[in-house]
């Protein structure tokens, strides 16, 4: 960084740390009577002292009496900005620390609902593959792979619904009856 960028930072947070102690006095001086009243006779004794210049008397009684108010203001002040400081900085301490555990505790959370969702997907995954395979063995040994463009009779099959089941798959994959449904009620070789 160049020096005038050094500069500028520096400016800036010098304005942030007199906002800041602005803020914690306007804290300290709404928060007490005491320390309300004393900020009134500041205002008050800066307005008089204004006025006997205007008129050109003399102000230097208003002068001492600015810097008695502004010592008694500065000791009743001093201690309640300085509580207030110290308790922002505990309890920044504190949301940091909950921010923390918080950040942990839904980490963990993420991590218990990934392995749940992949214990889950693998439990799937293998209720399909069985299911495949069991599906795969009843249709390998149940069902009889058909040659639809050859010509069957009633004489190739063994009895008369496994002819209407190979009657109904061939006119699904569009190769007709095969005229094994002579009567046409539905049923072959009857």
């Amino acid at each position: 960084m160049k020096d005038k960028d050094i500069i500028k930072v520096i400016k800036l947070l010098l304005i942030l740390g007199c906002l800041y102690l602005f803020m914690l006095i306007i804290e300290c001086i709404v928060g007490s009577i005491w320390n309300l009243i004393l900020f009134l006779a500041i205002i008050l004794t800066v307005l008089w002292c204004y006025y006997r210049k205007k008129k050109e008397k003399t102000y230097a009684k208003g002068v001492l009496l600015l810097i008695i108010i502004l010592l008694f203001f500065i000791w009743s002040i001093g201690p309640c900005v300085y509580e207030r400081h110290i308790a922002e900085m505990k309890k920044t301490e504190l949301e940091e620390k909950e921010r923390e555990i918080e950040g942990k505790k839904y980490a963990n959370e993420m991590e218990e609902g990934m392995k749940r969702a992949q214990e889950e997907t693998k439990e799937e995954h293998d209720k399909r593959k069985v299911e495949e395979v069991e599906s795969e063995k009843a249709n390998v040994s149940s069902t009889p792979i058909y040659n639809f463009k050859e010509d069957k009779d009633c004489s190739d099959f063994s009895n008369a619904s496994e002819a209407t089941e190979f009657m109904k798959e061939s006119k699904a994959a569009g190769f007709g009856d095969h005229r094994l449904d002579r009567n046409r009620d539905g049923i072959a070789c009857n």
